[in-house]
């Protein structure tokens, strides 16, 4: 009998086995466990050498599981309970997902009468194996080892058992590609050496044009930023920080040092991990610019139907391309997933320069997970991690954080002088008494601060000042879906480019402005909060440097405490700080106020941060020792609260929600279409709209929308207000 792979008869059985197993191998050769590739792709379709399995997929007979007795199969063969762990869960579960042991073990014992049909019909020297040895780094602890020992081996081989996973799974997808001819070639890249020749020799440039036109102190010290970059370049894999102060050209000169670090180490990709959606596309555009769009895969939920092209998509199935830009969710609920669709990818992360964006954002309830995937990219993986940020966070060793990272070299050789040189903002903290926002208003008309951005904690706050501001005052927040807040920055930056200073260009917002949007103003006031915040904001102050003297930072008391949370815990120690005196402090300016300029600051912050709150709060670590990946990635969740998309009538909104009504089955360019104009909203709020009406659903709850007699609560100005006193239907859009 001739055993197929499919149903079409396209591919026989063996010809996808060694297809596979060639992938595989090659894959984990990259983590030097190549052998144990070549056994994964040997033996993960055993089950289709039964003639039951054939006849289900030729002749559409009944269901047979096909899986399951290639792990059988490792089971019986190999008496080394340990080291056949990964061949169990990756071969039995390359369908599935990752699944919990107590489900492997009954799919297991299962597939035993399964297994023997296969075995006599599968070709002799397929069945004869060897058991790889472990790969050096993962050798089991002795008898004798304590329990955190034997813990830590456990996430080591929690971690491996992904990988190869991923390995097994993008080879046997791409081997399957091959069958249908209506499939799309994979795409071709740069290499690495060309994108890093094509960013040297455009920085290159820019820098020559600025020097000749318009150069300027902040350009001088955005230059020593990249010549550090490069000279860093050089040094072997491991753990890099760049301290770099707002401003500072940390986007173009970090990605300068990662392409030419991964030339001089052979690593095969970058990797740029940011935050949030809000300035993904900002930083994408940016690197797009340099290296042509279609160099760039995006990969995140806000991808504009634009930016998803086939080239894009097919990309972000495995990560296979030179230069990746994609979010903190994305990158870290993959490593810690269980289900194909985001494993595929992991490999592709081995032997790659991350880059990790506003580092200081990442979840702190998650940090002890977080940061044990990030040391076992860079022991065991060949990454190299680089912590990018103006306020660095303190996640090096120490006694009282034990699981921070060993031996992180840092890029700048003198963080301290190149803050010092790149300080433009003069700091007054305002913060003895309650400022009210009436107060804030008449003091920006009574001064005539025509450009001036106020930052505020709360939604509900950035409204009530923006109304106390004449008319034409701008207005950003996330009750705003993204392409409104688009346009409103869009305009911003254009009329703060004008050279008419007359024009008043006044921005009330949340802190949804603080992390990397590219905005410049000469006066700047912030409610009280956690120091990052308030340096974050502090970065939207004369950003260029423009102005000589400095430009004007004020940090005000607000009526309001910041959202519960970390945001209020921030607040909490900066306030800490404040009281502290300039003898037992010295990251202080002459004055007593603390030094926003000072590297030290940051980092004793956020010690005292970090020693505040529960590093694993969700329970991550320990599911992880049990091998229960389905548990796993239930608990790493980068997003705490539940939250529903509501599709908003902002321009051509409900024209594109039409025609998604009209299809039986939308397209995936259809949901990317509505994107830009979904607000992300609480479920409290969302209960109260659902009991008056105001929600309706389409395609079996996939999109949220206004109802028409509610779509008046979307304001022009402040996007979608929900309040007790407008929550009302307009009736007068039914007769119509």
């Amino acid at each position: 009998m001739k055993f197929y792979a499919d149903g079409n008869k396209s591919q026989t059985l063996m010809a996808h086995i060694n297809g596979v197993k060639t992938n595989a191998s090659v894959f984990a050769d990259d983590f030097a466990s190549g052998a144990w590739g070549a056994l994964l792709g040997d033996w993960h379709d055993l089950g289709k050498f039964t003639e039951e399995f054939q006849y289900y997929m030729l002749e559409d007979g009944p269901r047979v599981e096909h899986a399951a007795p290639g792990g059988r199969y490792a089971t019986d063969q190999f008496d080394d309970p340990l080291r056949k762990l990964a061949l169990q869960f990756s071969i039995t579960c390359h369908h599935t997902g990752l699944q919990n042991s107590e489900t492997l073990r009954k799919r297991l014992a299962g597939a035993a009468q399964l297994l023997q049909g296969a075995i006599k019909n599968a070709p002799v020297d397929l069945l004869s194996r060897e058991l790889p040895s472990w790969p050096a780094w993962l050798t089991p602890p002795s008898v004798n080892a304590d329990r955190q020992e034997i813990d830590g081996w456990k996430k080591d081989l929690e971690f491996w058992i992904r990988m190869l996973h991923s390995c097994l799974v993008d080879a046997d997808w791409l081997d399957a590609e091959k069958r249908d001819p209506c499939t799309p070639n994979r795409p071709d890249f740069p290499s690495i050496i060309v994108l890093r020749d094509k960013l040297d020799a455009s920085i290159d440039e820019k820098v020559s044009a600025t020097q000749k036109d318009n150069w300027t102190p902040v350009n001088e010290q955005r230059q020593e930023v990249l010549n550090a970059c490069r000279n860093a370049a050089m040094s072997d894999v491991g753990f890099f920080s760049l301290t770099v102060p707002t401003g500072g050209g940390k986007t173009l000169s970090g990605m300068s040092f990662a392409l030419n670090h991964a030339v001089e180490n052979k690593l095969k990709r970058v990797i740029v991990v940011i935050p949030y959606t809000s300035i993904i596309g900002q930083n994408a555009s940016v690197y797009a610019e340099v290296f042509g769009r279609e160099n760039v895969i995006e990969h995140h939920s806000n991808l504009t139907p634009e930016k998803d092209t086939e080239r894009n998509r097919l990309a972000s199935e495995n990560w296979d391309a030179p230069i990746i830009v994609t979010t903190n969710v994305q990158f870290f609920e993959s490593l810690y997933a269980n289900k194909n669709s985001k494993l595929r990818k992991l490999h592709n992360i081995s032997r790659s320069v991350i880059i990790l964006d506003e580092v200081q954002s990442l979840p702190p309830k998650l940090l002890y997970p977080i940061l044990d995937a990030i040391r076992e990219l860079r022991e065991h993986y060949g990454c190299s991690i680089v912590l990018s940020t103006a306020t660095q966070p303190a996640l090096k060793e120490r006694k009282v954080f034990m699981c921070g990272l060993k031996e992180v070299k840092e890029i700048i050789p003198d963080t301290m002088k190149l803050a010092r040189n790149l300080a433009r903002v003069n700091v007054a903290w305002e913060t003895d008494g309650v400022m009210e926002y009436t107060d804030i208003s008449k003091r920006i008309l009574a001064e005539n601060m025509q450009r001036v951005l106020v930052v505020t904690h709360k939604r509900k706050d950035a409204r009530e000042l923006a109304d106390l501001l004449p008319k034409g005052t701008y207005h950003i927040s996330a009750s705003m879906c993204p392409a409104h807040r688009e346009d409103i920055l869009a305009e911003v930056k254009k009329n703060l480019g004008l050279e008419d200073l007359s024009l008043p260009v006044r921005l009330v917002s949340t802190q949804l402005i603080e992390a990397g949007v590219d905005i410049d103003f000469p006066v700047v006031f912030r409610a009280l909060a956690g120091l990052d915040s308030i340096s974050q904001t502090a970065g939207r102050c004369n950003r260029e440097g423009k102005i000589i003297e400095g430009g004007q930072l004020i940090v005000f008391r607000a009526s309001t405490e910041p959202p519960p949370g970390v945001l209020r815990v921030g607040k909490s120690i900066t306030e800490s700080l404040m009281k502290a005196s300039e003898a037992d402090y010295v990251a202080c300016c002459a004055d007593g106020s603390l030094d926003l300029s000072s590297p030290e600051l940051y980092n004793t912050y956020f010690r005292l941060f970090y020693s505040g709150v529960q590093l694993d709060g969700a329970g991550v670590q320990n599911a992880r020792t049990q091998l229960d990946f389905p548990e796993v990635a239930q608990r790493f969740q980068m997003i705490d609260s539940k939250t529903y998309p509501v599709v908003v009538p902002y321009r051509t909104a409900y024209g594109k929600l039409e025609t998604v009504r009209a299809k039986f089955k939308p397209l995936r360019e259809d949901f990317r279409a509505l994107q830009p104009f979904i607000v992300q909203i609480y479920s409290p709020e969302f209960d109260k709209l659902c009991n008056v009406g105001a929600i309706d659903s389409l395609h079996e709850k996939a999109f949220y929308y206004l109802t028409p007699q509610y779509q008046r609560l979307y304001d022009e100005r402040f996007g979608l207000v929900v309040t007790e006193e407008n929550l009302f239907p307009d009736c007068s859009v039914l007769v119509q």
